[in-house]
């Protein structure tokens, strides 16, 4: 009998020669043809398993303690998967199941553990059992030709059965491997040099690389992008620290980038030397898209929030443009309706009725232009907006003449709060430098421009300042004319909430470039906060009654300038401010100007207005009345008319008191009706003014809520009867005024609203400070005449207040 087979076959049959369980396969049937006495002593006699394939006597179930390769699978499918590998490499002739899984499988050898075997009793009658087995399979095969039936070849399994005790910790630490393994966390172990030592399944699966793709190599290979903040970590973990939550990006097999949290600490080895890193790596996509979704929720709640901002900023600008469309339009119709009255009550021979006609009407047209010209400043202004642009027609222009004209278009009655100049000195100053006294330009254009910035340094400069208009004219290396023109005064600067940028100069870092106030949003300053408060500022200036003007000057003049080939500038000085731009243009030529072709210097001041009187009574009947004799007294003009007597004209209404009033009130009866104007607009205070002298008032008139609150104070209780109150005034505005009247000097008489806002909660204000009734501009003849009808009767006692309502 051959050597190796032969003696493979008699060493089985030899009693208790090996400790292990032996047993010989048939390659081809898989069937036993040999075992030893210790396989008969453990899993049973030879003959109980002879007659089928040996295989199936490991149990078709899932083994609760396999190791991770073997996981899932059934304990017979391992085991016979490993002898498979064996047999195929014995012979050719195995079932084409095998053959087909076993295709590039083939092994000399194999090994399979924690097998859970049915054991079949050591005699005859014992009882099935269930053990487990680690099984080590092999080969052996004769090495010369083969005599009679015996096998050329055979399967060798030796299988050491597990103990009680062994078994039990077997399951209990396939249970934590399973554990670990199949944790919900990724896991991994680095060592001190970062090479990964261990990876749980779980950041396999996150990351879709093989063990062998990830296990063993650099961790720094799969986070390229944070090797500082890897190395960070190593730093703290090495001191002993803990790190908790460092989001730490991965790359994945696939090339994408994933968001990770890791939480990390060390396990030391027992002399106290770095051992391995214990990382647990949690997902941190879903932190990361709520933080994006929170951003981009809290960015449009920002954006919904200035959005509204804008929305409430562009309905208080409506607001304020209507109230100065409106107010001068109401102003005409009551300035027709009265001047009609007149005309038809048979007074068309009296001089003064005439006089006082005319008066009332040129006024109107000044007001009424002054409209169609902010009419048609914030049409051209949205126009820019939205990006129309304006062809300028050029054509040579007098430099001294063009000054002249724009300071001596400057109306004090339309920008200051008391008709006058307040002793303010408006000038001209040519400044020439060998420079044109005549340059091609758009002359409409640059008037509108100057008259702009004029009225800015007038409306806002205190009483006795300087508005100086310089005209600078010089030539530059090209011979050509170049001229800065500079609006500079003694004021107060420009208003809270103006953009300004100095971007526009790397080399001027006084004089930033003027911007639209409302762009503030492209200001270069990026302090939130500032800007915040600018904004708020400039929508307060917007919403606030106490402002005049709509706003559109420095806007609209910031566009024309850059048409013209400027840049629009401002400079804040130690004592006042100026505006400037500088154009250019070329030389005349062939063209004498004032015989000569430069520019004088010299300085010329605005000419004077003539002295103004102001009075809603006949002369002879205002012994009291202030007349303003020069520019300089009018400073301290308050009262229109301070007479309590009425006209003996024959248009006013019937004078005697009646006598029921007379016996209830004695002399206060005889007292005309005594009715406080407070209204900024003068024709407006004129118009008032006249229709309640033709019902037998006596007026007074305060230009703005504070004028009204010193009045009052001054006044003796009960001087007046009723005051009609407008809201928009600049200084203090008509709410503001009443609630101080109302709360602080707790006078209680008649004080009417007269305006001309149409916001939904303007009435609603007005009631809520104190107001007595809110009529909306113009207040028509026949209720003004009820209403000095029906107070006075009140305050004669002929009828019963009823809340002033």
């Amino acid at each position: 009998m051959p050597a190796n087979l032969t003696a493979a076959l008699n060493f089985l049959s030899l009693p208790n020669a090996c400790p292990l369980c032996i047993v010989a396969l048939d390659p081809h049937s898989g069937r036993p043809i040999a075992v030893n006495s210790t396989f008969e002593s453990i899993l049973g006699p030879f003959y109980k398993f002879k007659e089928w394939d040996f295989s199936n006597a490991a149990f078709d179930d899932v083994n609760p303690i396999s190791n991770a390769a073997g996981r899932g699978k059934t304990n017979r499918s391992r085991f016979r998967d490993a002898i498979s590998r064996v047999r195929a490499s014995l012979c050719e002739d195995v079932d084409v199941h095998t053959k087909d899984a076993m295709k590039g499988k083939c092994n000399a050898t194999a090994k399979v553990r924690n097998v859970e075997m049915l054991t079949l009793g050591a005699n005859e009658a014992g009882l099935p059992v269930r053990k487990y087995f680690d099984w080590t399979i092999g080969s052996v095969q004769n090495e010369e030709g083969v005599n009679g039936d015996e096998p050329a070849s055979a399967v060798i399994l030796y299988g050491d059965v597990l103990k009680d005790d062994e078994s039990s910790n077997r399951a209990r630490d396939a249970e934590l491997i399973d554990f670990f393994q199949k944790a919900p966390i990724a896991m991994h172990w680095l060592n001190e040099d970062g090479i990964v030592l261990w990876a749980n399944q779980t950041e396999l699966n996150v990351l879709g690389y093989t063990a062998k793709e990830f296990i063993g190599q650099p961790i720094m290979k799969f986070c390229p992008d944070e090797e500082e903040l890897i190395l960070e970590m190593f730093k703290q973990l090495g001191a002993g620290h803990v790190i908790k939550d460092v989001p730490v990006r991965y790359r994945t097999k696939d090339g994408n980038i994933v968001h990770l949290l890791i939480d990390s600490n060390v396990a030391y080895n027992r002399d106290g030397s770095f051992g391995h890193t214990r990382c647990f790596i949690r997902d941190d996509t879903g932190r990361k898209l709520r933080d994006a979704r929170t951003k981009l929720l809290i960015s449009e709640n920002e954006r919904a929030s200035r959005n509204q901002q804008i929305l409430r900023m562009l309905d208080n600008f409506l607001s304020r443009t209507l109230h100065h469309v409106m107010g001068p339009l109401h102003a005409l119709r009551s300035t027709c309706e009265l001047v009609s009255g007149r005309l038809q009550d048979n007074k068309s021979d009296d001089v003064h009725e005439r006089e006082r006609s005319c008066v009332l009407l040129e006024r109107a047209v000044d007001t009424v232009t002054l409209t169609t010209r902010m009419v048609a400043d914030v049409s051209d202004l949205a126009r820019f907006d939205a990006g129309a642009t304006l062809e300028p027609a050029f054509k040579l222009t007098d430099l001294r003449d063009l000054g002249l004209q724009a300071i001596e278009s400057i109306k004090f009655q339309d920008l200051r709060l008391k008709g006058g100049d307040d002793g303010i000195t408006v000038s001209l100053k040519l400044i020439g430098q060998r420079g044109p006294a005549a340059i091609h330009i758009d002359r409409a254009v640059l008037l509108r421009v100057l008259a702009h910035l004029l009225e800015n340094s007038v409306r806002e400069v205190s009483p006795g300042g300087n508005v100086t208009l310089q005209i600078t004219s010089s030539i530059n290396s090209s011979e050509k004319g170049v001229v800065l023109f500079e609006v500079i005064d003694n004021g107060k600067g420009l208003p809270p909430g103006t953009c300004l940028d100095n971007r526009g100069d790397s080399n001027n870092t006084t004089s930033p470039a003027l911007r639209h106030r409302y762009v503030i949003g492209r200001s270069s300053c990026n302090d939130p906060d500032e800007m915040e408060k600018a904004r708020a500022e400039m929508e307060e200036g917007l919403r606030s009654l106490k402002q005049n003007g709509v706003g559109v000057g420095l806007p609209l003049s910031y566009h024309l300038v850059c048409i013209l080939g400027g840049d629009l500038r401002y400079e804040k000085l130690s004592v006042g401010s100026k505006i400037y731009f500088t154009l250019q243009g070329k030389q005349a030529t062939n063209t004498v100007i004032d015989n000569s072709d430069v520019l004088k210097t010299e300085t010329i001041l605005k000419s004077k207005i003539p002295p103004t009187e102001i009075s809603f009574v006949p002369k002879e009947h205002s012994t009291n009345k202030r007349q303003r004799v020069d520019d300089f007294d009018f400073e301290n003009f308050v009262s229109c008319d301070t007479s309590l007597t009425t006209s003996g004209d024959s248009d006013t209404l019937s004078s005697g008191p009646a006598t029921v009033a007379v016996a209830k009130c004695g002399v206060k009866a005889e007292l005309p009706f005594s009715v406080l104007i407070v209204e900024d607009t003068d024709i407006c205070a004129r118009v008032l003014g006249m229709q309640l002298k033709k019902l037998k008032c006596s007026t007074q008139r305060a230009e703005n809520g504070q004028v009204a609150i010193d009045i009052l104070k001054d006044s003796v209780p009960g001087t007046f009867d009723m005051v009609l109150m407008d809201l928009r005034m600049p200084v203090m505005d008509g709410l503001t005024a009443t609630k101080i009247i109302r709360d602080e000097l707790k006078i209680d008489l008649p004080i009417l609203a007269l305006t001309g806002e149409r916001r939904d909660d303007i009435q609603a204000e007005c009631e809520g400070v104190g107001f007595t009734q809110f009529y909306q501009k113009p207040l028509p003849k026949k209720i003004l005449e009820d209403l000095v009808s029906k107070y006075k009767a009140i305050r004669d006692g002929t009828i019963r207040p009823v809340g002033f309502s």
